[in-house]
């Protein structure tokens, strides 16, 4: 027991961070309404309030970094200020102590427990529709209920194997539950990337809080899922992809269990098994993790969803060839489906009560329920099954605001929505503007289900709320971290990987590297490439044009170099407008191909779909370039300091990335193929700059040209160890082009290409076409010499079909674009071998 003086001192502290006063006749979870600390915030508050003003500032920025660093968002490709995608943690937690997590972690075991049998009888005997429990078109009325998994002759089991409960304390401190997430919970990547960054950020009063850790719970669902796989079983995280607002959520916790992402695309059938796409041919799979709604799995079992889904996949988990986990079915309970009839089913299936009431609802299927809520402003329509993730806004509408026509659609479908009533919130302390401050929140706790029984999270997902009120889980207000707190006496935690495979077979290669992600990584190396090269140009252009100004001959030659990196010329009166005009549009254009602000989005594209195989490292390199504000803030001249100094520090980051991929990649086909993307793209950028360098214009200073060129394709001093003259063209050429041991030089990539391709899984015992379009090149590189093209280019001078080395750079961009394009065709898109597939549905 903590001591009157222990809070008391809290008490005070707690005055000192700004005067922390509850809202009027609002229950606080942190101080009483006497204005008296509550014994699981003490010691925090003590240890917070004695923190200087500005460690807590630096901690705040530490925990605003390192989310930025990590990637968390609602959408991964929003603008870093884009306030509606980005994940705002609070400094301050949820702190909850044993006896308060004890009432919840019960709550939510028997919740899980409820709608397990619920499941297992709707889609099983269905006792409870033939005792009229609950009404016939409650489930079969229910868009979510899926015919086709109904009668199994071998029912999944179990039903769930991941859930969540949406809960709120009211403001006269009582718990309600707000809603079921049972289809596909998501939320489990944000809660583990929020305990990472608050508790590294926080260090010291993080270790002396005895919160409890949420590795054992991890290690439990990883369990879960390896038990209902074979002995070396593979298994997966199934995701709708980056355009839906869960992605980073789905990718961490991907990652955090060391299984694949991957989407309905990366899956296909054989033979009534399910299999995953990848270079080394078709995987089977033995469990799937989906983090998608069941409706969009099987085209053929559940139209409407444009193709969504992968055929024959309810066939499959029929035969019990493939483990889906949630089971196909069971978003029948999603959301408020068991909330009007949670008392009654508790009592005819466990012979007790809800140990949580439910937030106020109604089942519009019911007449009375209809005539209640209709034209009262207290009460909001929705759909059955909705969802309230963070980051999703679901409609729904006041009852007052419900159309004749709405009323009449009810009376024909209102078996299809609910009616629900918002729930007045209780207050927490939030750090906002320097200062404590009570705002209202919700938090989503999280379940899994191993060896039949229920292990529950121990802590939750905390969201904040812009009102009072609230319908379902408050989105848009930002994010609360939740502690529960452990007693002296707590017995420690068993070790996390008591993994029950006493023998692995040993591997030299990383598993199933998906098609896509092999796609990914290559226009990763592409892009990142492509965006350093134009860099490099910018930075040459800069830097003379601060030097020299922009006189006349420095305006021509850097036009010139601009020109490599624009689809058009530039508009203008005079060579420095049209400079001004080029520099501006590769830097900040949105319409210009090649310009860095569409190969800066490529490149987060790309990063984001092959984040799995990338280390942190990497991420870390590649994210700050997005979190990069200056991108965005670009009024003002071009020709200044500030340009320069994005451009130097945009470099640096991309060397970084290339430098952790160079000396912490395992030399596997991850790495592999985005060493070709990277080979490939120097490779064209080069053949370009020597195009454009080796024989400018009459109007640019040729020695000039050299020099830039050379300091562009980082080789300048190269050319200066080995020559102690001016820049001429034939050892520049012969240096950029010709010469194998430079490491920045056209025929280097070409070899490099050439050797990486050798190690790729091959079909047969001769090359492939790929492998023989790059050895063609490789061949024809080899045997040219840099006199004889200058010498002919010098005689051809002039010639409509332009000189020699303009002919032999023009085939070796047309070679390069071919193996692109080969390369697509033999790893990125597998041939599907014509299947047919009858649907036993009976309409």
């Amino acid at each position: 027991m903590l001591s009157p003086a222990a809070v008391t001192s809290a008490s005070d502290a707690l005055m000192s961070l700004g005067g922390y006063r509850p809202l009027p006749g609002v229950f606080d979870l942190c101080v009483a309404a006497d204005g008296a600390v509550r014994p699981p915030w003490t010691d925090f508050v003590r240890r917070f309030a004695a923190l200087p003003p500005s460690t807590i500032m630096e901690m705040q920025r530490d925990v605003r970094r390192r989310l930025q660093a990590t990637g968390v968002a609602f959408n991964v490709y929003a603008s870093p200020d884009d306030k509606k995608a980005a994940w705002d943690l609070d400094l301050v937690p949820i702190i909850l102590d044993g006896a308060q997590w004890a009432r919840l972690e019960a709550a939510v075991t028997q919740r899980v427990q409820l709608a397990e049998a619920v499941l297992a009888d709707l889609y099983g005997r269905q006792r409870l529709l033939r005792e009229r429990v609950l009404p016939s078109s409650l489930v079969f009325g229910n868009p979510e209920f899926l015919y086709p998994c109904s009668q199994w002759p071998k029912p999944p089991a179990p039903y769930l194997t991941t859930y969540a409960l949406d809960v709120a304390l009211d403001r006269d401190g009582e718990w309600v539950i707000l809603a079921d997430q049972v289809d596909a919970p998501t939320g489990h990547g944000w809660v583990l990337a929020s305990r990472m960054a608050l508790a590294q950020a926080m260090g010291s009063l993080f270790m002396e809080s005895g919160v409890r850790r949420l590795a054992g719970y991890v290690a439990r669902l990883g369990e879960a899922l390896r038990a209902q796989s074979d002995e070396d079983g593979r298994t997966v995280l199934l995701s709708s992809g980056p355009h839906d607002p869960s992605y980073f959520s789905h990718a961490f916790l991907a990652r955090y269990l060391g299984v694949s992402l991957v989407e309905s695309v990366d899956l296909t059938m054989r033979n009534g098994e399910v299999f995953l796409r990848s270079l080394e041919g078709l995987q089977r799979v033995d469990v799937i993790l989906r983090k998608r709604q069941g409706r969009q799995l099987d085209p053929l079992h559940v139209p409407g969803f444009g193709g969504l889904g992968t055929p024959g996949l309810v066939d499959a988990a029929r035969l019990g060839r493939v483990r889906v986990a949630n089971a196909l079915g069971s978003g029948l309970l999603q959301n408020r489906t068991l909330g009007p009839f949670a008392e009654v089913l508790c009592r005819t299936l466990f012979e007790t009560r809800p140990l949580l009431p439910e937030a106020p609802v109604r089942w519009l299927g019911d007449a009375d329920a209809r005539r209640q809520v209709l034209g009262s402003p207290a009460w909001h329509l929705s759909r059955m099954g909705a969802r309230h993730d963070p980051g999703v806004y679901d409609l729904d509408m006041p009852a007052n605001e419900a159309s004749r026509a709405l009323e009449r659609r009810l009376r024909r479908t209102g078996h299809r929505w609910v009616a629900e009533r918002g729930v007045s919130l209780a207050t927490v302390p939030a750090w906002r503007d320097g200062r404590l401050q009570p705002v209202h929140w919700a938090m989503r706790l999280f379940a899994c289900v191993d060896g039949g029984k229920v292990h529950v999270l121990p802590g939750g997902l905390g969201r904040l709320a812009g009102a009072g009120t609230a319908i379902g889980l408050p989105s848009g207000f930002g994010s609360k971290e939740v502690w529960v707190t452990t007693s002296p006496d707590e017995p420690p935690l068993p070790a996390l990987l008591s993994h029950r495979v006493t023998r692995v077979e040993l591997r030299r290669n990383a598993r199933d590297l998906l098609s896509g992600t092999a796609e990914a990584l290559f226009w990763l190396g592409r892009y990142t490439e492509r965006a350093e090269s134009a860099l490099r140009t910018l930075r040459a252009v800069l830097v003379r044009l601060l030097e020299a100004g922009a006189a006349q001959e420095t305006a021509e030659l850097m036009l010139h170099l601009v020109r490599v990196h624009l689809d058009a010329d530039p508009e203008g009166e005079t060579p420095a407008a049209r400079l001004a005009t080029g520099i501006e549009s590769l830097l900040h254009g949105t319409e210009t191909t090649h310009g860095l602000v569409a190969s800066l989005a490529a490149v987060q594209r790309n990063a984001t779909l092959a984040r799995g195989v990338l280390s942190q490292d990497s991420w870390t390199a590649l994210n700050a370039l997005r979190t990069d504000r200056r991108w965005q803030q670009h009024a003002g001249p071009v020709l200044t300091q500030p340009p320069l100094a994005l451009v130097d520090d945009s470099i640096r980051l991309l060397v970084a990335f290339s430098g952790t991929a160079a000396e912490h990649m395992t030399r596997n086909d991850a790495w592999r193929f985005l060493d070709m993307g990277k080979r490939l793209e120097r490779a064209l950028q080069v053949a370009d700059l020597v195009g454009y360098g080796v024989q400018p214009p009459a109007t640019v200073d040729p020695e000039a040209a050299l020099a830039a060129l050379l300091e562009i394709c980082d080789s300048y001093m190269t050319y200066r160890s080995r020559y102690v003259t001016l820049p001429m063209p034939v050892p520049v050429l012969d240096l950029l082009a010709l010469d194998e041991t430079n490491p920045r030089g056209l025929v280097y990539q070409v070899a490099q290409l050439e050797q990486v391709m050798a190690e790729l899984p091959a079909d047969g015992p001769y090359r492939s076409p790929v492998r023989r379009t790059v050895l063609e090149l490789l061949t024809r590189l080899r045997l040219l010499d840099a006199r004889d093209l200058l010498a002919m280019s010098a005689g051809a001078a002039g010639a409509a079909e332009g000189t020699a080395l303009d002919r032999q750079l023009v085939a070796i961009k047309a070679s390069l674009e071919t193996t692109s394009d080969q390369l697509a065709r033999a790893y990125f898109v597998l041939a599907e071998t014509p299947t047919t597939t009858f649907s036993t549905r009976r309409l």
